[in-house]
């Protein structure tokens, strides 16, 4: 549900790939982490860097329920409204995709990144997505709640506010139970990218139930004897850089972006 790209989606090159460096030199490089946060957020956001809880956020999940919508021959504009506020959301058509559409009154989540125009903020739409149960769109402030805190703690880890080895909060974090079997067949997903070490990373973050999604070192614990790292860093950044799956609190922890 933490479901990092400009405009033109997920796929777009300029988006950073994932990085164990964690350098800070990249300014040209958009964050490839998505929290969910509520509309008065983005509505507040500066022009540029917007961050929660100090950290950078690439891109945010919003949830609420559908306005107006006007659509156009190459765009679809919504109004969403949450308890918070309203906001305008512009996902743009791509030729040859059968994009659906949302009417009035719908209840939508929305993943995208923070634009500004004028002095209108807006988000630009990677995927707009049904929300099918009022639990579900309630379980989104529960999400909003977890994942600041979450940060908050890295933030504070971070700034050496709190003990503790470099593991130990992504391990308190990270989703148990991924045996190598079951997680790295990526078939029972119905997905397949014609190489083995793809689908069997793409296939264990797929089964990770954690909200903050499975890290790197984890991956690599499960697969050592299948892949040398620098393989399964180049699966990473081949899931990555096509869309297939985004980085969440940080850039070492990986979703799927078909996850529930």
């Amino acid at each position: 549900m933490w479901n990092s790209s400009q405009g033109g989606g997920f796929m777009n090159n300029s988006v950073s790939s994932p990085s164990a460096s964690g350098g800070t030199g990249d300014k040209g490089k958009r964050k490839q982490n998505v929290v969910p946060v509520q509309i008065s957020e983005v509505l507040a956001a500066p022009e540029e860097g917007f961050t929660v809880e100090g950290a950078e956020v690439g891109m945010v999940v919003v949830v609420g329920r559908v306005v107006t919508m006007e659509k156009a021959a190459t765009k679809s504009t919504y109004t969403i409204q949450d308890d918070s506020g309203e906001l305008e959301v512009i996902q743009w058509l791509e030729e040859g995709t059968n994009q659906p559409e949302f009417s009035e009154g719908s209840p939508v989540k929305v993943i995208g990144s923070i634009r500004t125009q004028g002095e209108k903020k807006h988000i630009m739409a990677f995927k707009i997505s049904p929300v099918p149960t009022q639990e579900e769109y309630d379980a989104h402030m529960l999400e909003i709640v977890y994942s600041h805190l979450k940060i908050r703690q890295l933030q504070q880890k971070i700034n050496g506010q709190i003990g503790g080895s470099d593991g130990s909060l992504s391990n308190s974090m990270m989703g148990g139970g991924l045996g190598v079997q079951g997680a790295a067949v990526a078939s029972s997903a119905g997905q397949s990218f014609g190489n083995k070490n793809y689908d069997q990373v793409y296939g264990m973050i797929r089964q990770s139930m954690d909200e903050t999604g499975l890290d790197r070192d984890s991956i690599f614990n499960q697969l050592r004897m299948k892949m040398s790292k620098v393989e399964m860093d180049n699966a990473l950044d081949f899931l990555s850089s096509e869309g297939h799956i985004y980085s969440t609190i940080d850039e070492d922890h990986f979703k799927t972006t078909d996850g529930d």
